[in-house]
């Protein structure tokens, strides 16, 4: 379970975010919804622990977050080392995680479809394939959290499939998976809640989007005037 209480994050003149706050159950798949500019990509950075958030807290089980080791992200374009090999890449960012082996790297790539691109460069590699090393990556060391900014993007429809059957697996598994991205139609099909953020505020939540039709409740409580926020 992860709770995120009142966070608020400022840049300049500009209010981001104004007390967000969301909380999430294990085994649950949430959408994060919000035009551009809505402060999607700030909270999941705040998650990620690539910033600081001002004010506000964040609970993983009870217990305030204080290691980004809880959460596994995919946020942006994934940063690699383009001489090196798909698993090489993985060995060398093991070293931050206690008890990642050869094992646990050999069954990542396993889980996301990259056995047979074990040896290639990762500048040799297809955009597709840098979005499954980088999945494989969010997935070291098995975290308690999955936070994903855009997951699908660069993927052919097997391997979105591929991401779909890997999310739900591992929310099943009694983890916490919150998916941010714009295909409102291909976050209703692997995500099971959600929660709408527009200038910088949650402005609704679904815990149970089978009953609701989510593309109709986006645009009813968000503004459609297309003037940039």
């Amino acid at each position: 379970m992860i709770n995120i209480n009142n966070i608020n994050k400022q840049y300049q003149e500009k209010q981001v975010l104004s007390g967000v706050s969301i909380q999430l159950k294990s085994h649950e798949i949430c959408a994060l919804l919000g035009p551009n500019g809505a402060g999607k990509s700030t909270l999941i950075k705040i998650l990620a622990g690539l910033v600081k958030q001002d004010s506000g807290e964040i609970y993983i089980n009870g217990e305030k977050k204080i290691s980004n080791k809880d959460i596994g992200f995919m946020i942006e374009s994934p940063a690699f080392y383009d001489n090196l090999s798909v698993v090489n890449n993985l060995k060398a960012l093991s070293v931050f995680y206690d008890g990642v082996g050869m094992k646990e790297i050999d069954n990542l790539l396993k889980i996301v479809g990259l056995v047979s691109h074990k040896y290639v460069e990762y500048k040799r590699l297809s955009m597709g394939m840098k979005q499954r090393l980088y999945f494989a990556y969010a997935l070291m060391g098995n975290p308690k959290v999955l936070v994903l900014d855009e997951p699908f993007n660069s993927l052919d429809p097997i391997s979105i499939r591929l991401f779909e059957d890997i999310i739900k697996e591992y929310a099943k598994a009694g983890n916490t998976v919150l998916i941010s991205g714009h295909d409102i139609r291909e976050l209703e099909h692997v995500c099971n809640s959600t929660y709408i953020i527009n200038h910088g505020e949650i402005v609704y939540s679904c815990d149970d989007i089978s009953k609701i039709i989510l593309s109709e409740e986006f645009f009813r409580v968000v503004s459609t005037s297309g003037e940039a926020q």
